[in-house]
């Protein structure tokens, strides 16, 4: 799958940026905090890179199991907290149940989720949450409900919008999702966006 993502990014224009991009870790750290605190933010991404750190995500975090920080360089070289965006991987030990209907294609829906609403206890008013689109598709990648890729969309008590990453074709992030069942499986490892949004490049 390695040669199959490499001819993808080579020849694929808007990915040129990432020949400039680092990662910079030697371990794991297990990060028991959720979407929308300070590990998250583009100051806990630039830490984490200096000190050689990716995260693997704590039980109930939104479809993402793994993230890796990612560096773009400014012009004179330097790393800095707004060079920071990352690598997000969702793995999931699935079988026939991973409910993808297609081989290798994962719905936009999938990818990105969909609105849904939460009833209050007290007041029975309904409040807007990104969820899953298909509850019994196991692999998925949910990104808007993810508060470091969808600031404005999730709620949390971090509101300063400074405080989040801001991508651009400079400098995107890369997420996929995974299943790790069919491991003899020798054919359609690798779907990229044009072909499918199994891998989100965003």
């Amino acid at each position: 799958m390695s040669k199959q993502l490499e001819e993808h990014f080579t020849a694929t224009k808007k990915w040129a940026s990432l020949d400039g991009a680092y990662v910079n870790f030697t371990h794991w750290a297990f990060v028991d905090e959720d979407h929308t605190s300070v590990p998250y933010q583009k100051n806990g991404f630039y830490v984490s890179w200096l000190r050689h750190n990716a995260y693997i995500c704590k039980s109930g975090f939104p479809s993402i199991d793994l993230v890796i920080p990612m560096a773009f360089p400014n012009t004179d070289g330097a790393i800095t907290p707004e060079c920071m965006s990352f690598i997000l991987i969702s793995v999931k030990n699935c079988n026939h149940t991973e409910g993808i209907k297609m081989e290798g294609i994962l719905s936009k829906e999938a990818i990105e989720g969909v609105i849904g609403h939460k009833k209050r206890k007290l007041d029975n008013k309904a409040d807007a949450f990104y969820t899953h689109a298909n509850h019994s598709l196991n692999v998925r990648l949910t990104l808007n409900a993810l508060k470091f890729i969808n600031p404005s969309g999730v709620a949390s008590v971090a509101a300063d919008d400074e405080c989040w990453i801001e991508f651009s074709e400079d400098k995107p992030y890369i997420a996929f999702a995974m299943s790790m069942a069919q491991t003899d499986r020798s054919e359609h490892l690798f779907a990229a966006e044009e072909v499918s949004p199994q891998l989100l490049l965003s």
